[in-house]
């Protein structure tokens, strides 16, 4: 299994390492759903952590090039449905991003709450124009949210590539910190969400989102 989980205190650590760009399989979004429901169910504030120099790098190229076009939308489908959670999870998502990190893992860094990056020559960004691919309304309406709307051309249609600076700047990640300060920084951000009334938390976060989720669900259905 490439997911590890780890309770410390109020705060759940998920780390995402399958040793290589931390793809999402099928096998691995079924693993990152167990580990939700596990938070979920200890009302927990996430923390999760990519691989040294890797958040993550998107879907899984070997099954969407060659399982066969069932199993490609097959795994779309359930990466979509992944993402429309951590947009709605009901408890803080806090990403600690460890380095590149493109396409569905930009996804789920416009999904999250918190979003951590460190400095480095990493590359970001939404690539999906680029590879003539449509970004999907679990892609697009999250990211029509969270970023800035002097960016969102270039971010969405143009398949801009962020360094950590303009990402920040872009709006895909809120901070961008020394690599020794990450998970310092990530643990305080979890924490302080955390200890909110969570009930409060979860509807105004359901509250504050509730057009984009309705788009996608809509576009989902």
């Amino acid at each position: 299994m490439s997911l590890t989980l780890d309770f410390q205190d109020n705060v759940a650590v998920l780390t995402h390492d399958d040793g290589k760009r931390n793809a999402f399989s099928p096998d691995c979004i079924r693993d990152f759903n167990s580990a939700l429901d596990e938070v979920e169910a200890k009302s927990a504030a996430l923390v999760w952590v990519g691989r040294e120099g890797c958040f993550s790098a998107g879907f899984d190229l070997k099954v969407m090039s060659g399982g066969g076009a069932d199993a490609a939308a097959a795994m779309v489908k359930a990466g979509g449905e992944l993402a429309l959670r951590v947009f709605t999870f009901p408890h803080p998502v806090v990403c600690a991003v460890t380095g590149h990190c493109l396409a569905l893992g930009s996804v789920m860094l416009v999904c999250a709450d918190k979003r951590i990056g460190i400095e480095g020559d990493f590359k970001y960004g939404l690539n999906e124009t680029a590879i003539d691919m449509d970004l999907p309304a679990f892609g697009y309406e999250p990211a029509v949210y969270r970023l800035a709307e002097a960016h969102r051309f270039e971010s969405i249609v143009a398949a801009q590539i962020h360094s950590p600076e303009s990402a920040m700047a872009a709006g895909f990640l809120d901070e961008v910190v020394a690599p020794d300060d990450l998970m310092d920084r990530a643990m305080a951000h979890a924490s302080r969400l955390g200890s909110l009334p969570q009930r409060a938390f979860a509807s105004n976060k359901l509250l504050s989102r509730s057009i984009p989720i309705e788009r996608i669900r809509a576009a989902m259905s």
